[in-house]
This record gives C-alpha cells, structure tokens and sequence, in this order.
C-alpha cells in the first residue's frame, strides 16, 4: 500500500468522518448561539396583558403593533394571526386574495403574553370585539431588553348585562391541522367576544378532506381550550346545479342531533345521482330533530321563497360570505307581504369580519335558548354599531297592536367605536328618520327619539348607512329585526309585494324545470311541487301563507 492510499483511507476512516461531523455541529451551534445573543439585543421580550379598565379582569383581544417612526406593522410571532383562512374562498374559486388587507394586521391576545419587539420607539393598538373603545399606548424599547404593558380596554355597551348575546350563525374552517383549528376556535371566538357560534358540516366530494371543521362531531362542542363560548355543529345542506352556480340554495341545519342525509344534492356538487331531492325534505328532517333552519347567502337560491312562504325557514342570513348583498332583495319584501323573518347572519369560510348576529335571550344563555330567541326575531346584526329599539314599549321583535291609526313612540340609539355616520328609522323599508353621529370619548353614538304616525299596520326597524369600514377593512352594516305594529288587529300586506314574490316563485321554478336534472317524472314532479305549492299559498290563501 502506497503513502497515498493510506492518507485517503485516513482521510475517509469512520474516526475521522466522525471528528468532522461533530466540528461542524459545535460550529452550527456556535453560529445558531451567535445569531440569537444579536438577536436578542435587536429586540426587547415585552408581557403584555388586556384588562377591563373597569373591573380589572383579563380580556381577550387584539392588538397591532407598529413603528411609531414609520407606521410599519411588525408581525408578532407566537400570537395567532387574526387574518388566518382569509381568503381560502377565493382561492377555492380561482381568485386573488390581495396580501395586504388589515386584518392581517392584528394578532390575538388571549389575555396576557410574552412577545419579542423591535428595541425601538412602538405603538401598540388593542380591542375586544365591539363593545370596547380601541386603546393604543407609545413606548419607546430602545434601551430596554424587557418590558411590561398592561392595556386597558374601556367597554361602552353593556350588551350581556341586557341579556343580548352575540352569535355567528355559519362558519367553516378550511386547510388547517386538527390542532390549528381546534387553537383558532379557542383563540379567535373569544377575542370577537362572541357568546354563541355554529360550525357546520358540508360536503363537496373533491374537497372534502380539507374541511377540517367536518371532523368535529355534530352537536355541542366542548373542552376547545376552556373557552367560554358555546359551540355548536350543524350541517350546511345545499344544491347547486354547477359548483358555485345557481341551484336549490343553501340552508343552515343548527342544534340537530344528526347529520340530515344527503348533506350536499345533486351531481353540481357531488358529481354523482340528481336534483330529484328539494331542500324542503332536508329542512323537515331538521325540525323534526329540533333543529333550526336558517336561510344562507340572503337572496341566493330557487327555493328560498317557497320555503319561507310554507314557514319552513327560522331565520336569514345576509352578508354571510358577500358583503355585497342588499336588505332591498330579500327582507323588506318579505316583510311588506307580511311575513316575519328574523334578521341573522354569520361569515361562512373563517371569522374574517367582527359581523354578528345579537340575539335577546329570555332566562339564561344555552344554545336552545339564544336559537329560540333568533326564530322569534330578538335580533340585530352589526359588524360595528350596536343597536337598540323600542316602539310604543315594545322590543325588536314584537308586535305592537292599535286599535286605530295613531302616533306611537319610538326611541332608538345605535353606538360604535368606528364612526358609523347616519343612523336610520325605516319604515315599510322607506327612511322616515335620520340622525348623524357625534363623538363620546373614543366612540360614536346617535340616537331617535320620536313620534311615528301609523295610518295601516307596518313595521319599523333600525339600520345604519355608512361608507366606512372596521379595523378589518370591512364596510360597515347594522340592521335590527323588525318591530311589528298591527292596526285593528290587521297585519301588513301589501298585494304588489305579494305579486313580487309571486314573479319570483315563477321564474325560479321554471329555471329549476330548465336546468336541474332528473332521473323521472316523479322525481320532476316532487321538486316542482315546492313551487307550485308555494304559489298556491301566495294567490289562494293569503292569510295562511302569510300570517306567521
């Protein structure tokens, strides 16, 4: 063996191999070491708290941090970021998210942290859904290695204390670990100070697997991080006769004890089988489990009329995934043929706006009661001011009886932490009143004290009209459920609106002739039947279609 091939059998022996390996570890260690002793003097480890300025008790929140020198938002590692699935709707529809939308700004405070930031002059923001003013404070972390900052949150509304609970009434969760979704409804639920939320179950074959919120059971939902929110799980039972196109619709199945089989109709969504199954079997199966039935999307789907007409439906969701829905298509219409629907509403694909739906509950709060308190209309929904409504004495949701025409009173009030510009009194859906904001400290309030004449039976409801946006950079809506007046004992109903919901009814069950698909007669028969049946109620029996 020559000198050569001994020092390359040195060079490769395992001794040698090993010797390198350990240097070149101890060297990555050394370097890792390095790097984080520069880091740790490029940043400050700050505890940082939310307290209730009144009571001095923890809260959940949010909170944002910025350089004060320029306004750039520093991202916060370890906190929840609160934009997180914002925008997995568009990216399941082939669209493009923009990167830089606020609520990605905002990172959750469950209460208190240790966090790590820049050792410079910062600004930190915080709020607790949207009962709370937003308070910031500057300090300066240049010379400091560690830091302390309890925020304290002042709340202006006293909602719960008025026995009014906040709900989301339709979420889904999407491309998450078990573990991440089970975290973001701990976290997130609570820093929106919701008291009330619905997952819900839905199938679409080809995607099924990333629904994560399909894995949790069907029922109450409890344990997720000794969270004080109550959750519940339903199902989201639907057609469409493409993917997204137009079909049946979209209906909320909450508090059942089972899934109502099929979950998703027809081969638009399932690829597979037909439309021969209208939602009405679905909505039957619901309520015959005690659940409640809540229409999705506001205007979307053929059978929506029919269903509400037959009193098949609780309530209605409206901006639950488009904040482009009006009031003008669907409620006031319902409302002027003399129907009662109950205003709701949820955000569908993650909590990516403060919007809720208020309920008033009667004894203590569980989900039957907040759902009871829905179906009968205690309700308003808001996403920034917070409303309140009396007419003649009487709450959202009740009727009001005159014997004759006459004045009634009303007194209505609306606050917010954003400026939410012009409050509104409608009436048969016309405007009768408005008022504009004025500052209270750090938010805004606007109040209607009045006389309303009545000549004929009406209903009068609160709303906002703003072209302003939250600190999630959604525009601002708030719209009470109705309070109903009678005159002479003879509700609402004015026969151009019947005739409207007429025309609706036709033109969706001749769409539903053209487009669906069936396997026979029969099957075509029992779905146009819904429509018929509901036109029937509409022309034939006006007081039995319309006096809910």
């Amino acid at each position: 063996m020559t000198s050569v091939d001994r020092e390359a059998r040195n060079t490769h022996s395992p001794e040698r191999r090993l010797r390198r390996a350990f240097l070149i570890v101890l060297l990555l260690s050394l370097g890792c070491l390095y790097l984080h002793s520069l880091g740790q003097e490029r940043n400050c480890r700050v505890a940082v708290s939310l307290i209730d300025a009144n009571t001095k008790k923890p809260l959940s929140g949010v909170i944002r941090c910025t350089l004060q020198a320029t306004g750039e938002v520093i991202p916060i590692p370890g906190l929840l970021n609160r934009g997180q699935g914002v925008g997995v709707v568009d990216r399941l529809q082939g669209r493009t998210t923009p990167e830089k939308i606020p609520i990605r700004d905002w990172y959750v405070l469950p209460g208190s942290a240790e966090i790590d930031l820049p050792r410079q002059p910062v600004k930190l923001e915080a709020f607790s859904g949207l009962e709370t003013e937003r308070t910031e404070v500057s300090i300066d972390l240049s010379a400091k290695t560690r830091d302390s900052q309890a925020l304290a949150l002042r709340s202006f509304s006293q909602t719960q204390q008025r026995a009014w609970f906040a709900g989301n009434t339709h979420l889904h969760l999407y491309g998450l670990t078990r573990p991440e979704a089970d975290r973001y409804l701990a976290e997130v639920p609570q820093a929106d100070r919701l008291d009330v939320l619905f997952t819900s179950h839905l199938l679409r074959p080809s995607e099924d697997a990333s629904y994560v919120s399909n894995q949790y059971p069907i029922g109450d939902l409890k344990g997720l991080g000794g969270t004080r929110v109550l959750m519940n799980n339903g199902e989201e039972h639907r057609n469409n006769f493409k993917a997204y196109g137009p079909g049946y619709g979209h209906v909320m199945f909450l508090n059942i004890k089972q899934l109502v089989q099929p979950v998703s109709i027809g081969p638009g969504i399932t690829g597979k089988g037909t439309d021969g199954v209208p939602l009405q079997q679905g909505i039957d199966e619901a309520h015959r489990q005690g659940g409640t039935t809540i229409w999705c999307h506001n205007g979307a789907g053929t059978e929506r009329v029919p269903n509400f007409v037959s009193g098949k439906v609780d309530a209605q969701n409206i901006f639950d995934g488009n904040a482009q829905e009006r009031y003008e298509d669907t409620f006031y219409h319902y409302l002027n043929a003399g129907l009662r629907v109950p205003f709701s509403t949820g955000t569908d694909w993650f909590l990516y706006d403060l919007s809720r739906v208020y309920a008033r509950v009667r004894g203590s709060l569980g989900i039957q009661s907040w759902l009871d308190a829905l179906e009968a209309g205690r309700t308003f929904i808001t996403n920034g001011p917070l409303l309140d409504l009396k007419v003649g004495g009487k709450d959202i949701g009740e009727i009001v009886r005159l014997g004759a025409a006459g004045d009634v009173a009303v007194e209505g009030r609306a606050t917010g932490r954003v400026d939410f510009e012009t409050l509104e009194l409608v009436q048969n859906g016309k405007i009768v009143s408005a008022v504009r904001t004025e500052p209270s400290r750090n938010h805004y309030v606007a109040s209607i004290r009045q006389k309303v004449r009545i000549e004929s039976s009406a209903w009068l409801a609160l709303r906002i009209s703003s072209g302003k946006s939250n600190e999630y950079g959604r525009r601002l809506f708030a719209h009470t459920s109705a309070v109903y007046l009678e005159v002479g004992r003879k509700g609402l109903r004015m026969p151009q609106e019947v005739d409207f919901l007429v025309k609706e009814t036709e033109q969706a069950r001749d769409l539903v002739a053209a487009k669906a698909v069936f396997a026979s007669s029969e099957e075509r028969q029992r779905v146009l039947a819904v429509y018929e049946n509901a036109l029937n109620l509409l022309r034939k029996s006006p007081k039995a279609a319309l006096d809910r």
